[in-house]
């Protein structure tokens, strides 16, 4: 029997619905009729059988695509594994029951299907458990074989020790919570400890530790994490990890988005926008695939949505101008459309009510909020309102890092919406509140040309003009400020002269 029908045999009436459910909403129709055809039939069918009711012979060329579909669709049960890596587990009760009643060979047959295809998805907590049973049934009928099956199961736990240490090493010295986690990390020059892990025979520990290598890098802002190879390794880990989708990782775990996340990290770090784009669709398109992230908070999608955020605000960010959005590109404003649904489904999850999420409902309403601005005036005045609310409702909440942020967005929504009176109130506001102490010296700028212009908009007064183009030479670093202020000169007919 080959591995796909074991397997399909193998899952509940639960997990089979959801496999054939993803595989007829993504179009596998071939994959569908497979299993579909496994599931159904009333006999267990050989290879040859099988081959015939999918294409209707078993000729040689025939049995060739049918050999290529067998491995696809086993390929594609990754959606389990990825979704559910214990859909194999109830089948150890199911052969508790079968040799309870007296029904030795059918569980026996279980427990060898539950072996072949829990080793190739690298299970190795059910593993343990088949094997066991393997070892202890040996030792009853008095067979040879129990002290192989015993020296398996330590084999087994030595493996699922690994994962579980690789695991501990990133949840203990590469958590951002706490400074004693950072400092030992820190003090961790040698960055040795993946590597011996990083070319494991076990495709589920090799790709868990190339990963764990380029987030401690990535942690500790390694001069290394910047080379030019990290690109080709992220690359090779990326591929690999879809090579190996099948393959088990512990519950609740989204290696594949977290190996995105180290690739946009490194693009925005890079200033490359067009690789990084690139990303985030593909971030964008696979966001929805696991499905516990219905009840938990996505944080390497909510760091795609602060990247998102900033290079659409940073490089479209001219929307005071009347004709905005006839001079927005078309595949922009779908990209636009697309983040302001993914965000406000986001915020509509139930798990923001009981407050433990306080940090990240702040920036998701920053980043809300901020994409709002590209809209039409009921949008610029819903973002408004937002972060005045936020500003008000948390002021007791310590988020001084994200405050410039924040005041940048309501002071762009206001001069859009030609409340320049405003803009100045505001900007007096966030100079007391902030004290002067600047969390990124971009939206710092920002904020002061703003400011600038509208005291010149509302006065006339020769002294912002002069301010104005001091800000201009002080953003020599800053290209997206040095341009936001020739933008608003050219706009609205200022008198500066920029060099």
């Amino acid at each position: 029997m080959i591995s796909i029908q074991k397997q399909v045999l193998l899952l509940s009436e639960f997990h089979f619905k959801e496999f054939s459910e993803y595989l007829l909403n993504s179009n596998a129709e071939l994959p569908y009729k497979l299993v579909t055809a496994i599931r159904h039939s009333k006999t267990h069918h050989d290879s040859d059988e099988l081959c015939h009711l999918i294409y209707g012979d078993s000729a040689e060329k025939t049995k060739k695509k049918f050999l290529q579909l067998t491995h696809h669709t086993f390929k594609l049960s990754g959606f389990l594994s990825r979704n559910y890596p214990n859909y194999l587990k109830h089948n150890l009760q199911i052969i508790e029951e079968l040799l309870s009643k007296g029904n030795k060979q059918k569980a026996n047959d279980i427990a060898e299907w539950l072996y072949d295809v829990a080793e190739k998805i690298e299970d190795y907590t059910t593993l343990i458990e088949v094997t066991k049973f393997f070892a202890q049934q040996c030792f009853i009928t008095e067979s040879k074989d129990a002290n192989k099956y015993h020296k398996k199961v330590n084999d087994y736990i030595v493996l699922e020790q690994i994962k579980n240490s690789i695991y501990l090493y990133l949840r203990e010295y590469l958590f951002f919570k706490g400074k004693d986690n950072i400092s030992k990390t820190q003090s961790n020059k040698a960055l040795g400890f993946f590597d011996q892990y990083v070319k494991h025979e076990s495709n589920s520990i090799n790709l868990l530790a190339r990963f764990g290598k380029y987030y401690e890098l990535s942690f500790l802002s390694h001069p290394d994490f910047f080379k030019q190879e990290t690109v080709k390794a992220l690359d090779d880990l990326e591929r690999d990890f879809l090579n190996n989708a099948h393959v088990c990782f512990h519950y609740l775990d989204d290696m594949y988005f977290k190996i995105l996340g180290l690739r946009l990290q490194l693009d925005v770090n890079n200033n490359n926008t067009e690789a990084m784009l690139t990303e985030v669709k593909k971030m964008n398109s696979i966001s929805s695939f696991l499905k516990f992230w219905k009840s938990y908070i996505n944080i390497p999608e909510i760091f795609s949505f602060s990247v998102q955020a900033s290079h659409y605000m940073s490089s479209y960010a001219f929307i005071f101008r009347d004709d905005y959005h006839k001079t927005l590109p078309n595949d922009i404003k779908e990209n636009i459309s697309f983040l302001k649904q993914k965000l406000e489904s986001e915020l509509a999850k139930d798990i923001w009510e009981n407050g433990e999420y306080i940090i990240k409902l702040i920036n998701l309403k920053c980043f809300y909020s901020a994409i709002l601005l590209t809209g039409d005036e009921a949008d610029k005045n819903k973002s408004v309102k937002i972060l005045e609310d936020t500003l008000i409702s948390y002021q007791q909440i310590p988020f001084q890092k994200f405050l410039d942020g924040m005041f940048v967005a309501l002071i762009m929504g206001y001069f859009s919406l030609k409340q320049y009176d405003k803009v100045i109130t505001t900007y007096k506001r966030y100079k007391k509140i902030t004290s002067d102490q600047i969390v990124v010296k971009e939206n710092d700028l920002t904020i002061d040309a703003y400011y600038f212009t509208s005291q010149y908009l509302t006065n006339q007064r020769k002294q912002y003009t002069e301010k104005l183009k001091v800000t201009y030479n002080d953003s020599n670093d800053f290209e997206h400020v040095r341009l936001l202020i020739a933008e608003l000169v050219h706009y609205h007919h200022i008198p500066v002269k920029l060099q």
